[in-house]
């Protein structure tokens, strides 16, 4: 314990290695069955934990890293339920790390604003939940990423490989995780990462960025199993909601999207060997402005997985480029994507878009798509010319290359040659 209250000190003069120093203070402290806070009471409920009782200062001025790691030791050691409290105020914080296992059920709760700090991120990620099962992290404070600070000079807005600017809130390797009443602004990078999590509720959020932000997904899924993000507002930079590798069983419901890039799954085949996806179902959604609309979208030159039982369902769109896409050469690589899709559903689509390709089917040579089906799709365009040209110099409604596509119901516009 003398080792671990060694390194806490060193922590108040030397912020640059605190995520690793949180990481063995939280270690050594739980080991030993003691707590950092020399056992100070707490006012009201002792299964609160004030963070302002840490030290913390809600001035946007003070960073209060140390406060978040004194109040959440002792949270996670709690023998019952406990909650980490942030009140009203606005506590700029730099990396934080909610680590697990926990002793109980734990619950985050904001009220104020959690602001990130503009510099000093050695890791990926800017508040991470890991190890951690049965938490709930709840509003209605703000999660502040400060990435209007950084957008302009990260540079991952033109480049195809760069490090991207730390997300502002992952949740990794977690049982049974709820997220409600938050909102989250401006993130650097990703607002929310799922990464091998199960059983996920997330709803009444609201994720805010900027068209013109680069790379703010709002919420991007990985190996994630039974998900729900429901009642909710994502209105950002990139994807609104994008599945990738290996997750499974996940229903998008009643989601405005816009401004941003779609309602997505994918991008898959990037990285070698992916884990399959399946039961992907985005349904009674709103599309706002939104520079794609429903898309699935994988690397080129991939290695053999599958993508199947994707559907999306009663869909309203309002001034949206590109409504229905699957995109198969998604990406700079070149090559056959060998991501097998099959079994899709778009149906009950309608509302208005500004380009004349209501249908985009670009799919592979090597595995093309199989068991596509096009339902009642009712768009009115409003925008400007665009299209694909076809043989005899008009526009076409629909493109479907290397894909298996039944058109069925109220369709007003020109199908796919046979």
């Amino acid at each position: 314990m003398a080792n671990a209250r060694m390194l806490a000190a060193k922590a108040n003069n030397n912020n640059i290695g605190s995520l690793i120093i949180m990481a063995l203070v939280f270690g050594s402290c739980v080991a030993n069955g003691e707590y950092l806070g020399g056992g100070r009471e707490l006012t009201g409920s002792p299964t609160v934990f004030d963070i302002t009782q840490f030290g913390a200062v809600g001035d946007g001025r003070t960073n209060t890293f140390k406060a978040f790691l004194k109040a959440w030791i002792q949270v996670c050691a709690s023998p019952v339920p406990a909650t980490l409290l942030v009140p009203k105020g606005n506590f700029l914080a730099g990396p934080i790390i909610f680590a697990g296992p926990c002793a109980s059920k734990v619950t985050v709760h904001v009220e104020g604003t959690i602001s990130a700090t503009t510099s000093g991120f050695a890791t990926p990620e800017w508040i991470l939940f890991e190890r951690v099962d049965n938490v709930l992290l709840t509003g209605p404070g703000t999660i502040h990423g400060r990435g209007e600070a950084i957008w302009a000079a990260d540079g991952c807005g033109k480049k195809a490989k760069c490090n991207l600017p730390p997300t502002s809130l992952k949740f990794r390797n977690i049982i049974n995780l709820e997220v409600n009443g938050i909102s989250s602004v401006n993130a650097k990078a990703f607002h929310m990462f799922l990464v091998k999590t199960v059983n996920v509720n997330i709803h009444n959020i609201k994720i805010i960025a900027p068209a013109e932000s680069p790379n703010t997904d709002g919420i991007h899924l990985s190996n994630a199993d039974n998900v729900r993000i429901v009642d909710s507002f994502i209105g950002t930079g990139d994807d609104c909601v994008s599945v990738g590798r290996g997750s499974n069983n996940v229903t998008v419901e009643r989601v405005i999207c816009g401004p941003g890039h779609g309602l997505s799954v994918g991008s898959l085949g990037k990285y070698p060997n992916e884990e399959d996806v399946s039961g992907i179902h985005f349904r009674n959604c709103t599309m706002r402005n939104t520079d794609n609309g429903l898309r699935i979208k994988s690397w080129g030159g991939s290695s053999p997985s599958k993508a199947v039982d994707i559907h999306f369902e009663d869909i309203i769109m309002e001034n949206v480029k590109n409504p229905i896409i699957i995109d198969q050469n998604y990406g700079s690589r070149g090559g056959d994507s060998r991501v097998a899709i099959s079994d899709v559903l778009f149906k009950n689509v309608r509302g208005t878009t500004i380009t004349k390709d209501f249908v985009q089917f670009s799919c592979s040579h090597s595995v093309p798509c199989k068991g596509v089906v096009v339902e009642n799709v009712n768009l009115n365009f409003v925008g400007h010319k665009g299209g694909h040209p076809s043989s005899s110099g008009g526009l076409i409604g629909s493109l479907c290359n290397n894909a298996n596509v039944l058109f069925a119901g109220k369709l007003n516009f020109p199908l796919c040659p046979k």
